[in-house]
């Protein structure tokens, strides 16, 4: 496909899609979500007839910007934020939808961006060739409604499941009045879907991310299967492992027991990064990016001491706690199998599914099983392998290799072009449940 024209600097924008009510049973009004697009010129004129784009102060900076709002705050921003334009984007322009990773933001490219390295004019993910989207995930604090806004449900708001239990003296139950509701994928992709009918968005042709974003990935394909071309699930599962569960749970416990919990959890929120750092990074690239110092001091710490403890810092300057709960929550909860009307059969997507060969959190074998079993269903299903040292975080790493993946993924054929692909109808994804 060649380029149209000159695409303009990327751009942060808010909508406010319909109400959510969560899989768990807590509602989510009003529902805010933040966007960033990147594209051509003549989809400008579009994106602000459907959203509210974001002034340059507001969106300055090129470092994720925590976001925390009263509830008059956000009311506001769904007064300004609120469209009600039938304009639709241009249906020659294919869209490409980015789904970010756990503490991620909206800003895939550009200055600062998550994949910077691979977005851009002449790079794998073109904008003169491609209209890009990423949305900040439910339950985030970047812009997104999240555990950071005022009046964010709570956990006693679970009410699928009754009332929270009665606590005991010595009972390892939290007390529910300090969580957050419980946010799911399936939350979070209807969260995006819902977001795309907002911008009229009908038809994806790639839908690709890492990790926790490539569980949402999955819950979007399976949720909306006539809406995705292809997908790219990186670096992640058909349903979460135990491993990730008892990690996640360890990393948890960090930040309920830091005594300033809920509203200044600091510690707590470091030390919980500093474990999933070392799921994130693999053995060879810990020993080859933090060796041993040469000489030895019993008061000096050692490298990759020094580099948690920065990692840790970073993360608690930029993070909600809570908001960092509801994400280690989402990710626990992850199981296709639970789809509503369906799971794993219901995907249509021709799909690349990406592991990472040494990945100590979502081990590559996850990918290459989940390519066959959409084969075993009839899918155009290709398996690839990620070459890192450094493991689960490649990537957000290796930037030639990850460029010709998504070149790989954007030629997939198409599901939305295969006659009878697309068996038995859906419901609009403002009516799925999960």
């Amino acid at each position: 496909m060649a380029p149209h024209t000159r695409a303009p600097t990327p751009r942060l924008f808010d909508v406010t899609p319909a109400d959510l009510t969560l899989e768990a049973g807590a509602r989510i009004s009003p529902h805010l979500v933040r966007g960033w697009w990147w594209g051509l010129e003549e989809d400008l004129p579009w994106l602000q007839a459907r959203a509210r784009l974001l002034s340059e102060d507001e969106a300055q900076g090129t470092t994720p910007r925590l976001v925390r709002r009263s509830l008059a705050e956000q009311h506001h921003a769904v007064e300004r934020t609120r469209r009600r334009s039938t304009t639709r984007p241009s249906s020659r322009i294919p869209t490409v939808l980015l789904v970010h990773a756990l503490t991620g933001d909206m800003r895939a490219g550009g200055e600062g961006g998550w994949w910077e390295p691979v977005i851009g004019p002449g790079r794998a993910l073109d904008p003169t060739r491609v209209r890009l989207l990423c949305f900040n995930n439910l339950g985030s604090c970047y812009g997104t409604t999240g555990p950071a806004d005022e009046g964010f449900p709570g956990r006693t708001e679970d009410t699928r499941f009754g009332p929270a239990p009665t606590l005991t003296k010595g009972h390892l139950h939290q007390d529910e009045r300090h969580l957050p509701a419980t946010v799911t994928p399936w939350d979070q992709a209807r969260s995006i879907l819902l977001a795309l009918d907002a911008l009229g968005v009908e038809e994806v042709s790639l839908v690709t991310g890492g990790s926790l974003g490539g569980m949402i990935v999955l819950c979007l394909a399976a949720l909306a299967p006539e809406r995705f071309a292809r997908m790219a699930p990186i670096a992640t599962s058909e349903t979460a492992s135990a491993w990730v569960v008892g990690l996640n749970h360890v990393a948890r416990q960090a930040v309920l027991l830091d005594p300033g919990f809920p509203e200044s959890a600091h510690r707590g929120l470091e030390l919980a990064r500093q474990l999933a750092m070392l799921s994130y990074r693999a053995e060879p690239g810990l020993e080859a990016s933090q060796p041993r110092p040469p000489a030895w001091s019993s008061r000096a710490l050692y490298p990759v001491q020094s580099y948690l403890e920065h990692q840790g810092r970073k993360l608690e300057a930029r993070f909600d706690a809570r908001a960092y709960l509801a994400q280690l929550g989402a990710m626990d909860h992850h199981d296709l199998a639970r789809a509503p009307h369906g799971g794993l059969e219901r995907i249509r997507a021709s799909a690349l599914c990406v592991g990472i060969d040494r990945d100590q959190l979502f081990f590559p074998e996850h990918m290459e099983a989940l390519a066959r079993k959409l084969r075993a269903h009839g899918r155009h299903a290709e398996h690839a392998e990620l070459t890192s040292l450094h493991g689960h975080d490649g990537f957000l790493i290796e930037w030639d290799p990850l460029a010709a993946l998504l070149t790989r993924a954007l030629a997939l054929p198409s599901a939305l072009d295969v006659p009878g692909a697309l068996l038995g109808t859906t419901r609009p994804p403002s009516e799925r449940t999960a």
